[in-house]
């Protein structure tokens, strides 16, 4: 009969030896575990000419929500939507679309509100109008000529398409990335000097917001960026909730010494409520903000 003592002896034995060659075997280097498992994201895969799409409204004279198809109609330089009998409904022209984004998180069951004929209005940042659980992708769009704006979104299939139509549409439209948004720049250079002197110290981009402004205080100009000479411009994306509040605040542009200066300023703006069919709506806009030698 076996010594207990002696079965245990072994057993602990050979469990020693086991983890002694486990630890002697080779291991991922961390180079070689970035490589299999990268951790960059991919780029959006190349959107489709056509896809299916239903139209949600927001397009001035087009009330119904249908299902369709768009169609990146480069021939004409435009973003066709035709019905499900494939009749060509109607079209926005890349140049008219002034900013994109991809929506996706869940706030509200439609997904636009109805600008229609407004001459002489046009209100940028759209972005809180529209928040759904689907993949939405949302546009503003506005005509110079007619003076028709207007907030519209698309529901396509899934995540992947939305992102690719989205990014697809930026570079037909020639707009450039601003957070998770995509604007139509300045018809200025972007690259050329600015005049601070000809700035406004306090500028709303939002021409609907910016004549309701209640107080829109200054910001206080950091003694280290004084000192710095550091000078320019800090835009900052706020959100202006139904009380005329800024809720949210976050620094899109402009010198890291600025930004907290300028999104400080901005948390203290106030407005008179901002109406949609008589009722107080949220909306987004950017306040920019000159820092400039006094």
């Amino acid at each position: 009969m076996h010594n207990p003592q002696n079965v245990i002896g072994a057993a602990l034995f050979s469990l020693a030896m086991i983890i002694s060659v486990a630890a002697q075997r080779p291991r991922a280097s961390a180079t070689e575990t970035t490589v299999r498992n990268p951790t960059a994201q991919p780029s959006p895969g190349a959107a489709p000419q056509t896809f299916k799409a239903k139209y949600e409204g927001g397009v001035f004279g087009y009330r119904k929500v249908m299902e369709g198809t768009l169609t990146f109609d480069d021939v004409n330089n435009r973003l066709l939507f035709r019905d499900q009998r494939q009749k060509e409904v109607f079209f926005i022209p890349y140049a008219n679309v002034t900013q994109e984004f991809a929506d996706t998180q869940s706030r509200r069951p439609r997904a636009a509100t109805i600008l229609g004929s407004v001459p002489g209005i046009y209100v940028p940042n759209p972005i809180g109008f529209i928040k759904t659980k689907n993949r939405y992708l949302t546009l503003q769009f506005y005509d110079k000529d007619s003076h028709v704006s207007g907030l519209t979104s698309f529901r396509v299939e899934n995540r992947g398409l939305c992102e690719s139509v989205v990014a697809a549409l930026a570079s037909k439209a020639g707009l450039v990335p601003v957070g998770d948004i995509f604007v139509r720049p300045s018809s200025s250079d972007a690259n050329a000097k600015v005049d601070l002197a000809s700035q406004p110290a306090v500028a709303v981009e939002n021409e609907a917001l910016s004549a309701r402004v209640i107080s829109l205080p200054r910001p206080a100009y950091p003694a280290e960026a004084r000192e710095a000479k550091v000078t320019g411009a800090v835009r900052v994306l706020t959100t202006v909730d139904e009380q005329g509040n800024v809720v949210e605040a976050e620094a899109i542009s402009g010198s890291p010494m600025l930004q907290a200066s300028a999104v400080a300023a901005a948390k203290q703006a106030k407005f008179e409520p901002l109406m949609t069919n008589g009722r107080p709506v949220k909306t987004k806009s950017v306040i920019s903000y000159s820092f400039r030698p006094e």
